[in-house]
């Protein structure tokens, strides 16, 4: 072998060796791969926030006043007894209301009309009836509408909580994101390897009534998408094309009726129909769908199968990375208040 040949042979070597020695290093250094969206995990995180909230600052009690009453004496009643029975001085401890009795009407009334005698006392219990009667309506009105629908108190217009910082993660785990996941293969025959790329930066809202969930959209800014490693994720800023179609969206299309239960609680699953658009495609996309009402928010959690170059997108690589899968999952965490 020439000595030109030995000096390509030995470039190529080292060139191997580096590209090696980088996915060592990288993969010893990477972090564990975030876990994929679990509505189970984010709702015990939210619950134990609003725990320690609620016994970090207690409320101030009052103490006990320890003022005695104030005893009001009633006089005794001095009048003369003939009797002298002294027992006629001590005050009743209980004074009975005073009664006055309504006379009956007895003018003779040539047209018959005794209504004239519902008077006085008489009045006011007819009165009492009617009010009471109307609370009878009005109650029974509440109740059959509540039994119509169950939802009725989560009608209304919810809106996405937005983290502080689009990469608010790591530190506060129950805040809403969206993201992907893709399997890739590491150079230096390291195996294999699950990308995860999120972020916070995500704005939206959705509509319930009638106990379906009749409208959402949902805003992500693709240009934050982080993962663990800068070199992959400048790759996927311009695979994306961020800055000629720097948001993502997601619409839904099909309401979704819900379940009586969630009211109390109870966690729902189902499929969420919609138009998802990426770097300005848009494409049919279901997603399967996680919610449950969590004090005064509702959570919900979502992934759906997503081909990368449905949307025009070349996947993202990094040099410890031989390749990419052209498929990966699509993932949120939304929670919604009013």
């Amino acid at each position: 072998m020439s000595r030109r040949g030995w000096t390509i042979t030995v470039a190529l070597a080292a060139a191997v060796g580096l590209v090696a020695a980088g996915g060592l290093v990288w993969w010893f250094q990477r972090g564990e791969a975030p876990a994929a969206v679990d509505l189970a995990s984010v709702v015990a995180q939210i619950e134990a926030v609003e725990s320690v909230d609620a016994t970090s600052d207690p409320p101030a009690t009052t103490a006990p006043s320890t003022i005695a009453p104030t005893t009001t004496a009633v006089p005794a009643d001095t009048t003369e007894d003939s009797s002298g029975d002294d027992s006629a001085t001590t005050a009743p401890s209980t004074i009975a209301p005073a009664t006055t009795e309504v006379p009956a009407d007895t003018t003779d009334d040539s047209s018959g009309d005794n209504s004239v005698a519902a008077t006085g006392v008489g009045a006011d219990a007819a009165a009492d009836e009617n009010a009471s009667t109307d609370d009878d309506s009005t109650t029974g009105t509440a109740t059959a509408e509540q039994e119509i629908d169950p939802l009725a108190h989560l009608s209304g217009v919810w809106t996405v909580q937005v983290a502080e910082s689009a990469f608010d993660l790591l530190d506060n785990p129950a805040v809403s994101f969206a993201g992907y996941r893709v399997a890739e293969v590491l150079a230096g025959g390291l195996g294999e390897n699950t990308a995860v790329g999120r972020t916070a930066d995500v704005t939206g809202s959705m509509e319930l009534s009638g106990g379906r969930l009749v409208a959402a959209a949902v805003e992500v800014t693709m240009a934050t998408l982080r993962t663990d490693d800068s070199h992959r994720d400048s790759h996927a800023r311009g695979s994306l094309n961020t800055k000629e179609f720097p948001q993502a969206m997601f619409t839904l299309v099909e309401p979704l009726d819900l379940p009586a239960g969630m009211a109390d609680g109870e966690a729902f699953s189902g499929s969420a129909e919609g138009a998802l658009t990426i770097r300005g495609v848009t494409k049919r996309a279901v997603f399967d769908l996680q919610a449950q009402l969590v004090g005064e928010s509702i959570v919900t959690v979502g992934s759906s199968p997503v081909v990368f170059s449905d949307y025009g997108v070349d996947t993202p690589t990094s040099i410890a990375v031989i390749s990419v899968e052209d498929h990966g999952i699509m993932e949120f965490q939304l929670i919604f208040t009013r």
